[in-house]
């Protein structure tokens, strides 16, 4: 069996500061074992309605057992339930790379051969993460801060580098195509770290102006690789007309995006600008579902929608749009989205995964994909919701991370 545990807590701490210095200076262990404890605490109750009242969801139960798994298939994996998962990006093979918090500070941990390793820590808060098999990008907390960390030599040691962006404010994602190029969403514009992201190049503009534009929210960043990279928000406040930018071949164009219309009251609605399509509201959580598309949820101002965005090579601008399933109409049940196609899309909120098959056709529809083991769910957050295909997608919050394999 194996745990993030309380004493590893010590190295949320973690390890102290020495292990934080140690790590940003480069790590001479290939990483920090959590061994298994016997403390498997946490609040796992019967299912509430979305909008109910989580106290009648029936008693408290103990913690789902490591490789429990529910009829739809999340199969618990063990960590220790004071632990909250706020980011995690799925590796091939079934392994992840995780983002793990506790009173304030952080630390990256790497699920491989059913084990955790401690990788990285900070004292504060880290918030996105993107990996591959020997990098590993984490942001968050202080402001402009990112780390990459690279694993090489015969050792696979992990070495740290800080790559920071001179911004006032957080850095809310980082996502890359590969180890030489990195984007990072920061100050409403995003920012692209091209050539060696290890020993050099430098952060720059990528979208949006010389300075952070006013009443402007990036949400989401995303893409299938280097000629397929997206972003979505909003501009505006009444109303604040959503808007979904394309990167292909180098270029970005707006695929979505509108302005208030002025002969409008209510609901208010928005105009195109340009060749754009407009959507009435924000666009914000979004994955790339293929080359060339993107699911996102939109918060229009009567009810709120999934947008399927195609871009083709072309040039030619297809979005569709489908009813969310009234469960999903509060925030807290929409923290992350990930499809391995359009037709087949998952999202994550508090104590509930939902899942949309067929939306942009008749008959199709949200259910719920349950979590519930043995009858008892779960009323904790989750985060993030990610895969790497249809049969390896994991699910991670507060107190509990899942792996769903068929």
């Amino acid at each position: 069996m194996s745990s993030l545990h309380r004493a590893g807590l010590i190295a949320l701490g973690f390890l102290a500061t020495s292990a934080v210095v140690a790590a940003c200076a480069g790590s001479d262990e290939a990483g920090t074992d959590l061994a298994p404890t016997d403390d498997a605490g946490g609040v796992d109750r019967a299912a509430p309605d979305v909008e109910g009242d989580a106290a009648d969801a029936g008693p408290e139960a103990d913690a789902p057992p490591r490789d429990a798994c529910s009829s739809a298939g999340w199969c618990s994996i063990d960590v220790d339930p004071q632990l909250t998962f706020v980011d995690l990006w799925p590796l091939e093979g079934g392994s992840a790379v995780a983002i793990s918090s506790r009173d304030g500070r952080s630390a990256v941990v790497v699920y491989e051969q059913s084990s955790w390793k401690v990788i990285y820590e900070v004292p504060f808060a880290l918030g996105s993460i993107w990996a591959t098999q020997t990098d590993v990008w984490v942001a968050g907390g202080e402001a402009g801060y990112v780390a990459h960390g690279h694993r090489g030599g015969a050792n696979a040691v992990w070495q740290w580098t800080v790559r920071s962006i001179a911004v006032p404010t957080p850095v809310s994602v980082v996502w890359g195509t590969g180890e030489h190029d990195v984007y990072a969403i920061a100050d409403t514009r995003v920012w692209r770290l091209a050539g060696d992201g290890a020993d050099g190049g430098e952060w720059a503009v990528d979208f949006g102006g010389d300075a952070p534009e006013a009443d402007t929210n990036l949400v989401a960043l995303t893409g299938t690789g280097k000629d397929d990279v997206w972003v979505t928000g909003a501009r505006g406040t009444f109303p604040a007309c959503g808007f979904v930018a394309h990167k292909t071949a180098g270029a970005w164009e707006m695929v979505v995006e509108g302005t208030p219309d002025p002969d409008s009251f209510w609901p208010p609605l928005c105009l195109a600008v340009g060749g754009a399509v407009p959507v009435n509201g924000p666009a914000t959580i979004a994955a790339a579902t293929a080359p060339g598309e993107l699911v996102t949820i939109v918060e229009a101002f009567e009810t709120y929608v999934a947008a399927r965005v195609r871009h083709g090579s072309d040039g030619a601008i297809d979005v569709v749009t489908s009813d969310l399933s009234p469960q999903l109409s509060h925030p807290r049940q929409r923290r992350s989205i990930w499809g391995a196609s359009a037709d087949d899309v998952y999202v994550a909120g508090f104590s509930a995964v939902r899942r949309g098959e067929d939306l942009w056709a008749d008959g199709g529809a949200w259910s719920v994909s349950t979590v519930a083991i043995d009858g008892i769910a779960l009323v904790k957050p989750f985060h993030v919701v990610r895969g790497t295909r249809s049969d390896d997608i994991w699910l991670a919050g507060e107190s509990y991370v899942f792996h769903k394999t068929n």
